[in-house]
């Protein structure tokens, strides 16, 4: 993403700190609700295609997710050998928290939208998506865990 311009910059900054004491004005269902919408149309621009290429040119979980390693090189997934996915971020992979936009640790909800919105999209199966640790919520990488509801999509034999 190419960075923005200073007075655009300026402007949105100003913007995100209004929305964001609005957000904290709702409770937390309607935040996260918000979220979950923000973090799919996310997922849709983007990663969620990549995600669905992985998994096409992947037979396996462990295919799929070196895939999707090649394509994210600053993200790690790891198979736990049953239904859970380990995902390990070095950075934060917002482009509003990139760009400074966004500093609050509740917009980490909106990742962990998009994430299962990928997840979904690649295996045409529903997954839950945990968050264990995450950067803008003082942690030094972001972890969130990926279970799979239907464990006989990467059953390994």
């Amino acid at each position: 993403m190419n960075e923005i311009e200073p007075d655009l910059h300026e402007f949105l900054g100003y913007w995100f700190e209004g929305w964001q004491r609005g957000m904290d004005t709702l409770d937390e269902t309607l935040r996260n609700r918000i979220f979950n919408e923000c973090g799919k149309a996310c997922a849709r621009s983007y990663t969620a295609q990549i995600f669905r290429e992985a998994r096409q040119k992947g037979a396996d979980v462990q295919s799929f997710l070196h895939n999707l390693t090649q394509r994210f090189p600053s993200a790690q997934y790891e198979w736990d050998g049953d239904k859970t996915i380990h995902v390990t971020y070095a950075q934060c992979g917002c482009d509003l928290v990139r760009l400074g936009l966004v500093t609050s640790g509740d917009f980490c909800e909106c990742s962990a939208a998009n994430l299962r919105e990928n997840f979904e999209q690649a295996l045409e199966s529903s997954v839950l998506v945990t968050i264990e640790d995450s950067i803008l919520r003082g942690g030094s990488q972001c972890v969130l865990t990926v279970s799979l509801e239907n464990e006989h999509k990467f059953h390994q034999d």
